[in-house]
């Protein structure tokens, strides 16, 4: 097993999100501070499309749309696959959700989300799975961090980290 040291400067809860724009699957390209003007901006990132954990997460994401519309909280999917790869994995898993193509992984790197310890180690560099929730004024108001890559937050306490942030700010 291979470890890489973590990068220094580590995101954290009330910093300034970096601002970004990137191609998205809904046509164009995503741009977060624009975004954030209709509300607060749930990043995910994670490491492929048509990976065995990421298929069964999307699913439970799909379970959850209701709820992050309710709150008013859109969230967006970010790895380094294409475009064209990206529309064919929301087919594939019927994903309600838009997905960026973060080609170069100048986001992932920029949020600290790149793998630096894997049981494998041909995932270390790759796009780690983390949450950001991100609000109206560009601050980081939400992290979840996966230690092994192939880790998940469960649904219920990702909603349930998510609805008291949104509470207490």
């Amino acid at each position: 097993m291979k470890i890489i040291p973590p990068q220094m400067n580590v995101l954290k809860i009330d910093d300034t999100a970096p601002d970004f724009s990137v191609p998205s699957t809904d046509g164009g390209t995503f741009t977060l501070s624009e975004r954030v003007r209709k509300g607060s901006v749930l990043l995910y990132f994670y490491v492929t499309d048509y990976g065995h954990t990421c298929t069964e997460y999307m699913a439970l994401m799909n379970e959850r749309k209701a709820e992050l519309d309710d709150l008013n909280v859109s969230l967006v999917h970010i790895n380094p696959d294409s475009i064209e790869n990206h529309r064919e994995w929301i087919e594939h898993t019927d994903a309600q959700f838009e997905h960026l193509s973060d080609t170069d992984q100048t986001v992932s790197k920029t949020y600290g989300a790149i793998v630096t310890r894997a049981k494998n180690d041909k995932l270390i560099g790759y796009t780690n799975r983390e949450f950001f929730l991100v609000n109206k004024e560009m601050k980081i108001k939400y992290i979840w961090r996966a230690y092994w890559p192939t880790d998940t937050v469960p649904m219920s306490e990702l909603m349930t980290g998510i609805r008291m942030t949104l509470v207490q700010n």
